[in-house]
């Protein structure tokens, strides 16, 4: 965590808050359902248009989108743990689930994204991985640090778990 982010308020969803936006092929979002705009704290209809990007936090890696957007180009869902940020430079943590939505051809239509709150565990695992690949990045080495987070997702593998497991198991 950035010492900028432990002076911004964190939003935290509750038990019933579920997040869920829809974006295009190249990440601007098409939908923003009501929650998104309040836990965000932007104006209904203000996102729309907008890159996905634009909630994206200063702590999270960029080695993490890199390997999402790997998958959802290769036609796959997507679990990830994200912290986002507020329009006030607050921000929240979620759980998100992402996946192509398919056209009647099998062609990708755009993404569909829902989050719940990310659980304490979660955090607790998932922020200092963030901070080693921060950190790796500080010196322009996605690659090694695309490398990192998959031992990562190893040493927490059981058995044949695909990465999405291992993701949900840090979850819940």
């Amino acid at each position: 965590m950035t010492k900028s982010s432990k002076l911004k308020k964190e939003q935290v969803l509750s038990s019933v808050d579920i997040i869920v936006s829809q974006s295009d092929l190249d990440g601007f979002i098409i939908y923003a359902n009501p929650i998104f705009y309040k836990i965000a704290g932007y104006n209904y209809g203000e996102l729309i248009g907008e890159n996905h990007n634009i909630i994206r936090h200063e702590d999270m890696p960029k080695t993490i989108f890199n390997l999402l957007w790997e998958e959802l180009k290769n036609k796959n869902e997507v679990y990830s743990l994200v912290k986002n940020r507020c329009k006030d430079g607050g921000f929240y943590w979620v759980f998100a689930h992402i996946r192509p939505s398919f056209n009647k051809d099998g062609t990708v239509r755009n993404y569909i994204s829902t989050r719940r709150a990310a659980s304490q565990k979660a955090k607790s695992i998932i922020e200092p991985i963030y901070q080693q690949l921060l950190e790796i990045e500080k010196d322009n080495d996605i690659e090694f640090a695309k490398e990192q987070f998959k031992e990562f997702i190893n040493r927490n593998r059981y058995q044949n778990q695909s990465n999405n497991d291992v993701i949900y198991n840090i979850q819940y």
